[in-house]
């Protein structure tokens, strides 16, 4: 991680062009809330900015409305799944006020005979894409094993339950699997094959691994760092005439205070992961049932909806949980902690124990300890249930029966309901609104997201509130979305053609790259050039309008190469900063955007390549990572010099920033974009 670290990410290095496509572009909806609504778009004639428009032209206009979309699983007693409601069996209220149904579709678990699968998109050679195959019906279903917060001694147990889980699936479950280590790990993509299943979950990847972070990595335990206190404890004449109480109380602040810090740090790795899950998860319709295998949960995503105002409770990694709360509710995703754990003893008679322990006078501070132990299970308990109400999921613990735990979360999980509403107060106003929604029938129980924030979703200064004060401790989003093995973003769709280029091979990398400057990273030549053609689907990204009425965008794309051992060696990294007239735009929108980069790799040896486009005005990225390998072999494309496009130069932009008005070398025909 250090090796990665010291990288710098951001050099624009390499050509961005607005290439002429001219290709159709259907592209479904991404599903998720808030979200944007509606769209009506003409274009006028294209007059630079500033020019005063003829009266008859029309003008764009573009609206948004925060589409809220709720998934509600209904249970019996029993808890078994309550099937049949109607739309008029539910009511709904935000912050306690009606709201209006405008969707509702009742969702079924299916027979495997009829799951439909998706096939993946077939593309020629040297083309490749983010958007992810999944069932076309049918539940979708998330593994996340955290070596992060599970200490080693109860990960094996977990991993068997887990194959014992797989052996017996029904067939046609759709299931992806994730590890959780110092960042998010794709173990396995989606898929119905058992086998592929199990051999990721016995791979070197998916091996037991101590958490780098833990307190006690062996046995776990809550997160303290109390070592000098306890000593003091049991040995209070250690240091005769110095054990003042005002020492005591310096010592005893120092330790909380070390704690807090590493107990934020964790609580950060582990969000961190789950935006990078849900930024994955959002290109794939419908809802996703995320079963999280962890010995510790250090989240609680929402505030409490019980008070009287939710947000007053939302205190720490205020910004950080808010932004990964909007990645949760716009990928429809359901978090179904399970404790890995497994059973423990009787609270009860822990708790006489620890305080028959006191009562005799012996092991004062190994029966504080127990207590600690004691009181930081309960909290992880009232921890999960409350990260399973949060996003509509259910929690497991205290059994060692893990297999039926992922069987009940997975069923759960493909019984449900979905309403859809526009909340009535259309304000984007960052503050979290508490969803309540109730059946009229009685002794049912309803599971379902309890709340979501309201920021604009194309507005990242809205979406980030804050940002700046954390910036400095939390990785960037383009840093998160190119992690090697992370999984492929698809909040930007794209395709993406990745070819050698005619030139020779070369003694040193391109110019336009840098070499990572670690010494321990050995990099060797000589090296071959490949051109990087990236086409994304211009809907998804924003562009700001400003009052003049031309369109202000913003976006960035990076290519790294990563060795096997995930060392990035090599990068091509760039930002665009431009305005556009509302001609312009228009144009855009029909499909002619695309971005070239040239990239450098070592001829000799395997090694990985990642691209990324990332809107840094909704914040929104999508990723690509193949091997070289795929597409060493392949033919080179000539290349041929595009006329300069007309868009203004942006007077904004930083010395060495290219913009729109650049000429640029770019292949004589760009992929078409996502469909």
């Amino acid at each position: 991680m250090d090796r990665l670290n010291k990288f710098p990410l951001t050099q624009s290095l390499a050509a961005v062009a607005l290439a002429a496509v001219c290709l159709a572009l259907p592209m479904r909806g991404q599903s998720g809330a808030p979200a944007a609504a509606a769209t009506i778009q003409t274009s006028p004639s294209g007059a630079p900015a500033g020019t005063q428009q003829d009266s008859t032209q029309i003008t764009t206009i573009r609206t948004y409305s925060n589409l809220v979309v709720i998934d509600v699983v209904v249970s019996d007693s029993q808890g078994n799944p309550v099937r049949g409601l109607k739309a008029s069996d539910f009511s709904l209220t935000e912050d306690k006020k009606p709201q209006t149904v405008r969707h509702f579709e009742e969702y079924t678990a299916l027979p495997s005979s009829s799951i439909q699968i998706a096939p993946a998109p077939k593309l020629p050679p040297g083309l490749f894409t983010n958007k992810s195959p999944a069932p076309a019906n049918g539940p979708v279903n998330v593994l996340l094993l955290d070596y992060l917060n599970t200490p080693l001694t109860s990960q094996p147990y977990a991993r068997k339950q887990l194959l014992e889980y797989l052996n017996k699936a029904p067939a046609g479950t759709r299931i992806a699997i994730f590890a959780l280590t110092t960042h998010l790990v794709m173990l396995q993509g989606f898929t119905s094959d058992m086998g592929e299943l199990k051999a990721a979950l016995t791979s070197k990847k998916g091996a037991p691994q101590a958490s780098d972070v833990l307190s006690d990595p062996i046995n776990g335990g809550p997160i303290t760092n109390n070592a000098l206190s306890t000593s003091l404890l049991n040995n209070p004449t250690a240091v005769p005439g110095m054990l003042t109480q005002n020492l005591v109380d310096d010592i005893n602040r120092f330790e909380a205070l070390e704690t807090s810090f590493q107990q934020d740090m964790i609580a950060r790795i582990t969000l961190d992961a789950f935006d990078s899950l849900a930024r994955y998860l959002v290109g794939i319709p419908g809802r996703k049932n995320v079963i999280w295998f962890s010995g510790g949960f250090p989240l609680d995503v929402e505030p409490n909806v019980n008070e009287q105002d939710p947000n007053d409770s939302v205190v720490r990694n205020d910004d950080e949980i808010r932004k990964t709360d909007n990645l949760l509710t716009r990928a429809q995703v359901a978090v179904y902690p399970v404790d890995a754990r497994g059973l423990f003893t009787d609270p009860g008679n822990d708790i006489g124990n620890a305080m028959s322990t006191i009562d005799s006078g012996s092991g004062a501070a190994a029966a504080t300890g127990m207590m600690n132990n004691l009181a930081n299970t309960a909290q992880e308990h009232l921890t999960m249930e409350a990260m399973a109400e949060d996003t509509g999921g259910h929690a497991f613990y205290n059994s060692n029966g893990l297999t039926q735990s992922v069987e009940k979360a997975v069923e759960n999980g493909s019984n449900y309901y979905t309403l859809t509403y526009t909340p009535t107060n259309a304000e984007w106003d960052a503050r979290f609104r508490s969803v309540k929604v109730k059946v009229d029938q009685p002794n049912l129980k309803l599971a379902y997201r309890n709340g979501y924030y309201a920021v604009d979703p194309n507005d990242r200064s809205k979406l980030v509130a804050g940002g700046a004060a954390t910036a400095l401790n939390q990785p960037t989003t383009m840093a998160t979305a190119m992690l090697h093995g992370g999984p492929d973003p698809a909040e930007i769709l794209f395709k993406v053609r990745i070819r050698p280029a005619s030139m020779p091979p070369q003694e040193a990398p391109l110019p336009s790259n840098q070499k990572n400057p670690d010494p321990k990273v050995k990099i060797q030549g000589p090296f071959k050039a490949f051109g990087v053609d990236l086409v994304p689907d211009p809907k998804a990204v924003s562009c700001r309008q400003e009052p003049s009425g031309n369109r202000h965008c913003s976006v960035e794309v990076w290519t790294f190469i990563y060795n096997t051992d995930g060392d990035k060696l090599i990068t091509a990294s760039n930002r665009l900063h431009t305005y556009m007239t509302p001609a312009q735009y228009a144009e855009m929108l029909k499909g002619n955007l695309a971005f070239h980069q040239e990239i450098s790799v070592p001829v000799r040896g395997n090694y990985f390549l990642r691209t990324a486009i990332h809107d840094m005005i909704s914040d929104r990225v999508g990723a690509v990572e193949l091997p070289i390998a795929a597409v060493a072999r392949l033919d080179p494309l000539q290349a041929e010099v595009a006329p300069a496009p007309t868009a203004p130069r942006d007077t904004n932009a930083v010395p060495s920033t290219p913009t729109l008005a650049a000429p640029v070398t770019t292949p004589a025909v760009a992929p078409a974009p996502p469909k």
